[in-house]
């Protein structure tokens, strides 16, 4: 997760903590598809299949597990 951006980094640990996309794009002010470009790509960056996996990934590393 060391190469992606700060907001690709925001929206890792909006996921983390359950928001839908949609919900993400309501908080941080930005179109919904603009969230969908971030999560594309941040799937590519750490090879996650979907935005629930890459939430998963994020809840394990916040866990030190």
């Amino acid at each position: 997760m060391a190469t992606l951006t700060t907001r690709e980094r925001e929206i890792v640990g909006l996921l983390a903590d359950g928001k839908t996309q949609a919900q993400i794009a309501r908080e941080l002010c930005i179109a919904y598809c603009t969230v969908q470009t971030h999560v594309e790509n941040i799937k590519q960056k750490t090879a996650a299949k979907s935005a629930v996996d890459i939430a998963i990934k994020a809840a394990v590393l916040r866990s030190g597990a």
